[in-house]
């Protein structure tokens, strides 16, 4: 039986997309257990909880936003990230796998982001936000890169039928 190796360059992009998958379906889940419940209540408990500073501005903020989501905003919010996630969970196990499609669908969704991460760069330039436009860039060249390698390399291997070059 023949053994199979990875490349790595595509299990680090598939852990990453199956990690980023798997936090976003957790987040779905979370929020559609909160469509319905008092949101603003529950916040206030977890600052109690966490001991924090319930006085600060930031915090203050924060409560009011909180206070202010409707259900159908939450609702909303917990259908895109379960959509989101399970995008991302396709693609991991497609990169994972080293299906082709996976590795097209992952470079079409990154690409298709990288318009707003630009611009969110451009509204506010962080350290964060550079990074993960840096890393998307360098995930994009990656995959097209191993794209065009085996795009070649299928060619490479084929023969005519009848045995000339």
């Amino acid at each position: 039986m023949e053994r199979r190796t990875h490349q790595t360059g595509l299990v680090v992009i598939a852990v990453f997309k199956l990690v980023k998958g798997i936090l976003l379906l957790m987040l779905g889940l979370g929020l559609l257990k909160l469509v319905h419940a008092e949101i603003a209540t529950l916040f206030s408990l977890l600052i109690e909880t966490l001991h924090l500073n319930a006085d600060s501005r930031f915090l203050h903020a924060l409560v009011l936003k909180v206070d202010a989501l409707q259900p159908h905003s939450v609702l909303v919010a917990a259908v895109v990230s379960l959509g989101y996630a399970g995008m991302l969970l396709v693609e991991g196990i497609g990169l994972w796998l080293e299906y082709s499609w996976a590795a097209y669908l992952t470079v079409i969704s990154t690409a298709l982001l990288l318009p707003l991460e630009f611009y969110e760069l451009a509204e506010q330039v962080s350290l964060l936000r550079i990074a993960l436009l840096l890393l998307n860039i360098v995930i994009l060249v990656y995959l097209i890169s191993q794209l065009k390698r085996h795009q070649l390399r299928a060619r490479t291997h084929q023969q005519p039928a009848d045995g000339a070059s």
